[in-house]
Formats: C-alpha cells, sequence, structure tokens
C-alpha cells in the first residue's frame, strides 16, 4: 500500500507455533480456543508479518522474525516454517539483504531479532543486513544484555553483543524519530522497553504495535500473552495505542495474526474497539 512518500508491504518473517496458553496468558482456552484454534500439542499458529517500508531513498525493515538459526529440536518444538522466510519474501518484492539500510526492532524476544544474525559457512554468526544501521530502545536494549537473572533466558545476550560489534546501532528513547515519519514510542507492557513504531505522511498514518497488541484478537483490554511481564501496564497502555488509531484512523499492523496482516480499528460501546477493513497483507 501507499502511505504517503512510503510503499509498504508485510514481509514474512516465517510462521511458528506457540503453546496457546502462552499466548493467551489467563484467558481460558474454552474462549480462546474458537478464535484461535490449537493443535494436538495445544499450539497455536503465529504469523509474524514484519513491516518493509520504502520512499525511493530508504528501506526500513521493522522487525526481522525468528530467522534460521534453530536446531531441529527447536525447529520441531516451534513447528517453524521451513526455509529463508524473511530473505525469500523480500527477494520476491526485488528488495534484496544488502538493500536494507535501516533495521528497527519493537523488542527483542527471538522471534522479532532472530532474522537479523545468520551463522556462515564457518558457523560464524554474522549480520542479516550488513549495510543497515540497527535501531532498538535504549531500555529494552539495557535489559537483553544485562545481568537479571530473571531475564537470562528472554534474550539471546550473546547474539545481540556481536550484532552490537558487526553493525552501526543507534538506542532510542521514547518519542524519538527514526527517520523522517517514522517515530517510537515505549508502551512498556510486553518488556519493559517494548516499543510501538508510527509511520506518518501526508495525513495518513501505520503504527506497528508489536507484541504489546500482536494479533486481532488480544484487541481485548484483558487478552494479554502470558509473556507480559508487567501486565497492568499493557492492559493501560494497549487502549491508549488503539484508541488514538481509531481516532486518527490509523492502520494497525498485527505482526502475529495468522489471517489478518492489517485492519483499521473502529471505537465500539460495548466491546472498547473493533475492527474493521481486514486486510490478509499489504
Amino acid at each position: 500500500m501507499q502511505l504517503g512518500h512510503w510503499q509498504l508491504d508485510t514481509v514474512n518473517g516465517g510462521q511458528f507455533r506457540i503453546d496457546g496458553g502462552v499466548m493467551f496468558g489467563v484467558v481460558p482456552k474454552s474462549l480462546w480456543g474458537p478464535i484461535a484454534p490449537a493443535d494436538p500439542h495445544n499450539r497455536v499458529l503465529c504469523a509474524n508479518h514484519c513491516l518493509l517500508a520504502r520512499d525511493g531513498r530508504h528501506r526500513v525493515l521493522i522487525d526481522t522474525g525468528c530467522g534460521i538459526k534453530f536446531g531441529p529440536l527447536e525447529r520441531r518444538y516451534y513447528d517453524l516454517e521451513p526455509g529463508d522466510p524473511l530473505l525469500e519474501s523480500l527477494m520476491a518484492l526485488g528488495v534484496a539483504a544488502e538493500d536494507i539500510d535501516c533495521v528497527v526492532f519493537s523488542h527483542l524476544h527471538f522471534d522479532h531479532i532472530g532474522g537479523a544474525t545468520r551463522r556462515d559457512q564457518q558457523g560464524r554468526l554474522v549480520p542479516t543486513f550488513p549495510t543497515a544501521r540497527h535501531f532498538v530502545g535504549r531500555i529494552e536494549w539495557n535489559d537483553a544484555v544485562g545481568d537479571a537473572l530473571e531475564l537470562r533466558t528472554a534474550y539471546a545476550r550473546d547474539d545481540l553483543l556481536q550484532l552490537q560489534h558487526s553493525v552501526p546501532l543507534s538506542l532510542l528513547e521514547d518519542g524519538q524519530e527514526v527517520l523522517p515519519g517514522i517515530t517510537v514510542r515505549v508502551t512498556g507492557g510486553h518488556t519493559r522497553g517494548h516499543l510501538a513504531i508510527i509511520l506518518q505522511s501526508n495525513g495518513q498514518g501505520v503504527v506497528y504495535p508489536g507484541d504489546l497488541c500482536p494479533t486481532t484478537a488480544h484487541i481485548r483490554r484483558f487478552w494479554c500473552t502470558a509473556y507480559d511481564v508487567h501486565l497492568a501496564e499493557t492492559r493501560r497502555r494497549k487502549p491508549l495505542l488503539l484508541g488514538e488509531a481509531a481516532d486518527r484512523q490509523w492502520l494497525v499492523i498485527w505482526n502475529h495474526d495468522p489471517r489478518v496482516a492489517a485492519s483499521r480499528v473502529q471505537h465500539h460501546p460495548k466491546r472498547e474497539f473493533v475492527v474493521c477493513e481486514p486486510q490478509a497483507r499489504l
């Protein structure tokens, strides 16, 4: 789609499956089951809608999906999509890895950062987008590479430090501009430093809320993932962001929804918000 001077396309970062209890937290399966049917292992299908923005000068990639570094056990556990979905999807749009000049992360969990690095023929960790400047929130970065025991399994710390040594890395503050028309907001909730990314041009807008609101099912205030480290903050910030999207008629990108990649949202007197104009992809 065209957003002012930006051409926007959703990019497949690799579908995967994850336990339904993880995806929907305290919500009973009797409620989420009809919406997101689970397989025999109680796993639900998750998309990975990364976002590519091009304006003739810049090629910006928001999040990088799961990547291809997983071993056979992990691939089976998450039922990871075969091949290299991220680069294959970019190539289908005529974009090579070397063409990407900006990579922006909503946060640094494996399904959003995994595609940023890969192994070369010698098994060494190398950047997937070697000529791109990489952007991440300062709070998120500090938590990811810090020594907090409770966060040790949440982030691939060694991968992140290797990425820092391999490519230019910029740490973002709340409200900071990545490029003209692309800004970030610290939402917290899912992680302490989680970012939403907002693109605006010629009076139009798109918001990428990341895992603050990963699917259309999570549009409900109290439907949150079990991974949310600050649950009350998610429940507070999510409706504020969705309310702004509804008021400004922004398009919302649902990064993990297997059926809806993007839609608009409207206020609703009983359900708070509803999805309208759903799109399977941009």
